[in-house]
């Protein structure tokens, strides 16, 4: 028997390509879930996920990446320069470059309105420098551009200070990473109150899972596009 799928709430601002029903739903440790990321719109990319991983999802054009467009610097199979990539309506989703196939320096991932949500970097196909995402004006009105995490990847791992912060721009967490390790992470509420140092960890682990979990999605369109999309080549 199937786990009833989740459906967007009126007025959450969630919206997608993907469409959702929501037939008498059982109260479910995933449904809660996501039920809570939805609501509090922390992570769009993560509970669509969960979501088509649950089964929950039917995909719609949108996460079909044979109908996406991707356009390049050259016709070979292992591609390098700059690279551009469309959703069916001819969007800009990501714009980035490929070293023989791989993803290389600076990308950037794009809202469906063509507000920039993420940019993020790579040395020969493995994360490797500074990382920023925005609230995107879609799922979060009257924030659509407020900075929401700042980070920095070394060789693949976290190194140094990762910065979170809420829609408003008050801090939310402040975690200190050495090689990818968490040493120590600070969190508040929205209303500036610091919570226990435990709590303020266990947050740290859920927050990087979500990282993580968004950036393996964006790199999963690049390897679907370039396997799917039509391709164009512009020299």
């Amino acid at each position: 028997m199937k786990t009833p799928c989740a459906q967007p709430t009126p007025g959450t601002g969630f919206s997608s390509g993907a469409r959702f029903t929501w037939p008498g739903v059982v109260e479910t440790h995933l449904v809660s879930w996501l039920r809570h990321s939805i609501m509090n719109a922390r992570n769009f990319s993560l509970a669509l996920l969960a979501l088509t991983l649950a089964g929950c999802v039917t995909p719609t054009v949108l996460n079909d990446a044979s109908k996406w467009t991707i356009e390049l610097a050259s016709s070979e199979p292992s591609p390098s320069g700059p690279c551009r990539i469309y959703d069916d309506l001819h969007r800009l989703m990501l714009d980035g470059t490929l070293a023989s196939g791989k993803m290389d320096g600076t990308w950037t991932s794009t809202g469906s309105d063509g507000t920039r949500l993420a940019t993020w970097s790579y040395r020969q196909g493995v994360r490797h420098g500074p990382v920023k995402m925005w609230y995107g004006p879609l799922a979060y009105p009257g924030a659509g551009g407020h900075t929401k995490l700042e980070r920095t990847f070394v060789d693949g791992s976290y190194d140094g200070t990762v910065t979170r912060f809420y829609p408003s721009g008050t801090r939310q967490c402040v975690r200190v990473y050495e090689h990818g390790v968490l040493r120590s992470s600070q969190s508040w509420s929205q209303s500036g109150s610091e919570v226990s140092p435990s709590a303020a960890m266990r947050e740290a682990e859920f927050e990087q899972k979500q990282d993580m979990a968004y950036l393996s999605t964006l790199e999963d369109m690049v390897t679907r596009s370039l396997a799917q999309a039509r391709r164009e080549v512009r020299k």
